[in-house]
Parts: structure tokens; C-alpha cells; sequence
């Protein structure tokens, strides 16, 4: 039996999703742990459910602060080197200390054997719910997303961690308000410049676990139930069963890139099985054709491709090279400083002489006329001014009516006046 943590309806062994509210169902032994304390924390509620463990959100008991707390499944409390293992690996990704990585603050074992690990709280959504929801994600947005996951990966990978299960479901993204101007190129070809209202803020989760389950590490009888990965997103070697490196992440992250810019990943099937022969056997499609109508750049496909070479040594060989690459593959829409180092857009100056080298408009000259010495226009010529119709008519897109004319004549008149 499983139970719908939201609604509490009852489903058979073999449903997943509730039909109500589409929640992660969870198992019975989940439900039981609500309202417990776990060392210092209380679960409170159940955030979701995967192959490993289940996610609570909790609160210190003492002073009140949010946490997440991921509970493993009690089947690998069994096996201590899975345990010794996992407590390896999350302190390691604690002293990764990377701003788009998920922070893990504690973890310990309950009385039961049960491992868990206490991770700060995050209120955002993960990109496979939004994948899911939106479909395709906006190509400067998607280039943004994948620099923020790479930068991650290239701090784990300097620690010699390795995360051998991304995928957009370990992705978070918290919207943040604005902080950089975007270029965007008009119809007219001409870039427009505006502030971007909110961004995402990346946090990669997940680090530790999928290294808990190295087979080199375990027994045959150990590893026998566990999940290494999610097929979608295995690298061909990580498919093939054998060692896998940093570059397995670099596969990964490409898939990732790929489903965010055309809505789907590059291989799909019934059976995860057939999934895996896909990535160790056949070419990836090319995002350009799979997605006609989405803004791919030639160069954003050439970085997708390159990153799911089966040939690991064809591949990037770190995150960093990826990421640099990756800055070349932006298209009509740039971040501002990006696009002067790389003389996408005029500079400051030029932008200035074409906009002086334009036919004013009456707003533009109404503006500089309260921005100059006022004493030198009369209030008639202020009258002239405004009633201006066949010259403003030509550069503008409709013909000011003489009630708006003569109104705005009043207005000039009163900031005259004062």
C-alpha cells in the first residue's frame, strides 16, 4: 500500500503519483515518521520521495529554523558500508562550500540504524517540474541554468566528487529578483536593452548519495535493488556498468542542456533498458532539427554534442571548458556585459551617436525643454511646440489630437508658471 502524504488516499503497490493532487506517493513507514524528532529536528511534513531516501521538511526543536531532513530507506541501514560510505561522502560535499550546492548542515544515524542527513531549506522549484509545466526553457535562461550547474560540479569535481545521478529532478531553482540588465534584439534589428525581473538561482542536490551505491565498493548482494542513476541521464559508460569519472557529469549536464532547450531528453523509451542501448549505441539527435521552431544557436547544439560524445575523451574534459564554450552559444537575447566583451552590441558611445543621429521626437525635445534653462522659451513657443502635428506625425506612430495638444500646452504652462 502507499499513501498520498498531501490528501492521505490509499493506492496499490504499483501506483507512484497520486490521481488527486499528482504527489509522490510514499510508503506507510514514511507516514510514521511525522511529527518525530530526529536528533535535534522535527519532521513536520513530507517534501517528496526518490529511489534513496525520503525528503521531510522539519525544524530545529530548540530554535525553530527550517531544515530539509533526507531519510534513507531502512533496506540499506542493513549494510554498513553503504552507511559508512554515505557518511563519507556527505561530509564531503559539506566542505564542497559552494553557493549552488545544496548545504548540508548535520546528519547521524537513528536508533533503528537508519542514516539521515540535514540539508538547509529551499523554497523554489526543481527544473524537472518545471520542464514538466513549461516545456521548453528560453535559451539565454537555459545558458544561465547550465553555467550555474557547471560551476558546481567543477568545485565537486575539484574535491574529487563525482555526482553520477543528475538529472533536472536534483536541480532546484529559487527565482531571485533581478540584478542584470538583458539585451534583446527588436524586430527591427535593433538591441533593446531591459532589466531582467527575477533569475534563477541554482542548487544542486543530491551530492553524496549516488556514491553510497559505488559497486566497487559493495557486494553483489548490496548493490542488488539500488539505483545508480536515472537512464535518461546515464552516461554510455555509467550504462555500460563500468567506472564512471567527472566526465560521466559532463554527459549528464549535456542531456540536461538538451532537455531544457527542446522539452524532452535526447533518448526516451518504455523501458529503461532500451534508454541505455540508446546512449551507448546511437547518435544523439541534433537539437536544431529535434526543436526546429526554439531558438537553438549552431553554436549551443556543437556544445550539446560535443558533451554526449560515447567517447569520453571526445567529450569536454572539464566543467570549466564547458562553460567557456558555452558563453559563445547565446542568441537574441544576451546579458549586457557578456554581450560588450563580446562585441555583440555597440558600445555605450556608439549606441549614443546612433540615438543622436535619430529624428527627435516631440517627447525628446519636450524633455530636454525641462531639463534646459526654461527662460529662454516663451510660454507661446512652449504652445508651438506641443501643437507640432505634421512633423510628429511622421516620426511617431498616431497624430496628437488637439484636446491631447492643447492639454499638454496647459501642462507646460503651470511648469512654466512655477
Amino acid at each position: 500500500m502507499r499513501i498520498c502524504p498531501k490528501c492521505r488516499n490509499k493506492y496499490p503497490p504499483g501506483e507512484r503519483f497520486c490521481l488527486q493532487d499528482s504527489s509522490v506517493l510514499v510508503e506507510p513507514e514514511d507516514m510514521a515518521r511525522l511529527g518525530q524528532t530526529v536528533g535535534n529536528y522535527r519532521l513536520n511534513s513530507i517534501l517528496g520521495r526518490g529511489g534513496m531516501g525520503t525528503v521531510y521538511a522539519g525544524e530545529h526543536v530548540y530554535i525553530r529554523k527550517p531544515v530539509a531532513l533526507k531519510v534513507l530507506h531502512p533496506q540499506f541501514a542493513k549494510y554498513p558500508e553503504a552507511v559508512n560510505r554515505f557518511l563519507r561522502e556527505a561530509r564531503a560535499a559539506s566542505l564542497i562550500n559552494h553557493a549552488n550546492i545544496v548545504d548540508v548542515t548535520d546528519f547521524g544515524l537513528l536508533p533503528d540504524g537508519v542514516v539521515y542527513f540535514v540539508m538547509e531549506y529551499l523554497e523554489g522549484e526543481s527544473l524537472e517540474d518545471i520542464i514538466e509545466r513549461d516545456g521548453a526553457v528560453e535559451l539565454y535562461r537555459a545558458i544561465n541554468i547550465a553555467n550555474q550547474i557547471a560551476l558546481a560540479l567543477d568545485a565537486a569535481h575539484a574535491q574529487k566528487i563525482i555526482h553520477r545521478d543528475l538529472k533536472p529532478d536534483n536541480i532546484m531553482l529559487l527565482r531571485l529578483p533581478g540584478r542584470r540588465d538583458l539585451v534583446r534584439m527588436g524586430p527591427d534589428h535593433t538591441w533593446v536593452s531591459e532589466r531582467e525581473k527575477t533569475f534563477d538561482f541554482v542548487k544542486v542536490l543530491d551530492f553524496g548519495i549516488a556514491k553510497m551505491v559505488d559497486p566497487d565498493d559493495l557486494t553483489a548482494e548490496t548493490i542488488k535493488g539500488a539505483v545508480f542513476g536515472t537512464p535518461e541521464y546515464m552516461s554510455p559508460e555509467a550504462a555500460r556498468g563500468e567506472e564512471v569519472d567527472h566526465r560521466s557529469d559532463i554527459y549528464s549536464l549535456g542531456v540536461i542542456l538538451f532537455d531544457m532547450l527542446v522539452g524532452r531528453p535526447p533518448f526516451e523509451a518504455e523501458q529503461g533498458s532500451d534508454v541505455l542501448k540508446m546512449h551507448i549505441s546511437k547518435a544523439p539527435p541534433r537539437p536544431r532539427e529535434y526543436a526546429a521552431h526554439r531558438e537553438i544557436t549552431e553554436h549551443a547544439e556543437r556544445c550539446i554534442l560535443k558533451a554526449l560524445e560515447k567517447d569520453r575523451n571526445k567529450r569536454y574534459q572539464t566543467m570549466r571548458e564547458f562553460r567557456d564554450d558555452l558563453q559563445n552559444a547565446y542568441g537574441s537575447v544576451h546579458y549586457r556585459r557578456h554581450a560588450r566583451e563580446k562585441g555583440l552590441i555597440p558600445s555605450e558611445e556608439a549606441m549614443a551617436a546612433s540615438a543622436a543621429a535619430r529624428p527627435k521626437r516631440l517627447t525628446d525635445e519636450i524633455h530636454e525643454w525641462f531639463e534646459s534653462d526654461q527662460k529662454r522659451l516663451s510660454v507661446e513657443e512652449a504652445r508651438q511646440l506641443a501643437l507640432v502635428g505634421d512633423g510628429d506625425a511622421m516620426r511617431s506612430t498616431g497624430k496628437r489630437s488637439p484636446e491631447e495638444a492643447a492639454r499638454l500646452a496647459d501642462e507646460l504652462e503651470k511648469h512654466f508658471e512655477e
